[in-house]
């Protein structure tokens, strides 16, 4: 249900040991709230530095649930979605800034067109100022034609450029998505079965089939540091897990919209290409950046229920 005395944006921040970089966060979300114009929701996953603690302590004005286990990303925030009473949901990572003036165009664009579901801003990542793209979406020929090019797996998107102008595209990333409520709660809003990456992809591709648009907003711009929750831990394990949730919500991401053959056939032979290509690294002496993947799962699900690092 929508209130039409409620703020007009509900913010839902997942958090995962967060506490050193969610303070950014919430100080950036702040002065709309005090303007009348946003909620606040923190879904809190478990974490172990006390970060459910530290934003009921220092933040009274967000609201804070926490789970008993760790739910992931889409499942928490499903859960934080629950609470809004606003049109419009803003999906933000704990470790991501977007300033209010910023959060106000991304705002007035959905609010100036009626097909718009989502938008999503510029996003310069970390110190290297790096921004995030926005492009095409990952199919079975996709995949393969990656393996072919031996290159990662985004050459498909189009770097969102702080300043420029908005553009129609197929998905954008979730550190940073305003969506219309009903939308989001029309689609059945994130899979839960994903527990970590595709989730967005997911989403957006539901959006898109339901007949709404996606834009990238350049004049809008967000920061983000980008995994910084999970590499708090124990890097090496971390990106070990990190791995594993990649290739399994990979593999159902395209069973789910290509059906089993597509998908096993262009898991197949993707494998088969990048074996090849580090056979002949060997041979010729290199260390091929893709050694990792001979222990990544194959042709696997996401377990049911994810654990934590």
């Amino acid at each position: 249900m929508i209130d039409r005395w409620a703020p007009k944006v509900t913010a839902v921040i997942v958090t995962y040991n967060s506490r050193e970089h969610i303070g950014a966060a919430l100080a950036a979300l702040h002065p709309p709230h005090v303007a009348g114009d946003l909620d606040c929701v923190v879904v809190d996953n478990a974490s172990e530095d006390g970060t459910a603690d530290w934003v009921e302590s220092a933040q009274p004005w967000v609201r804070v649930i926490r789970s008993e286990d760790n739910l992931g990303f889409g499942r928490g925030c499903n859960l934080g979605a629950e609470e809004a009473r606003s049109p419009y949901l803003l999906f933000l990572n704990p470790d991501a800034e977007l300033p209010s003036d910023d959060l106000a165009v991304m705002l007035q664009f959905l609010e100036s067109r009626s097909a718009a579901a989502i938008t999503g801003p510029a996003i310069v990542e970390g110190s290297a100022e790096a921004v995030q793209k926005a492009g095409l979406m990952l199919t079975p020929g996709r995949l393969v034609s990656n393996a072919l090019g031996g290159r990662k797996m985004k050459p498909w998107g189009c770097p969102i450029v702080p300043g420029s102008d908005p553009f129609e595209t197929d998905w954008v990333c979730g550190a940073a998505m305003l969506i219309r409520t009903a939308v989001f709660r029309q689609i059945g809003g994130f899979d839960p079965r994903f527990f970590l990456y595709f989730e967005e992809t997911d989403l957006c591709r539901r959006v898109r089939d339901a007949e709404f648009e996606i834009w990238a907003i350049g004049q809008a711009s967000a920061r983000h540091v980008g995994g910084a929750s999970a590499v708090k831990v124990n890097e090496a394990r971390t990106r070990k897990y990190l791995v594993e949730h990649f290739y399994a919500s990979r593999f159902y991401y395209l069973v789910k919209h290509f059906g089993w053959a597509r998908a096993v056939g262009a898991e197949v032979v993707s494998r088969l290409l990048e074996e090849v290509r580090r056979f002949r690294d060997r041979l010729q002496g290199r260390a091929s950046a893709e050694n990792a993947g001979a222990k990544r799962p194959f042709l696997r699900f996401p377990s049911r229920q994810g654990k934590s690092s």
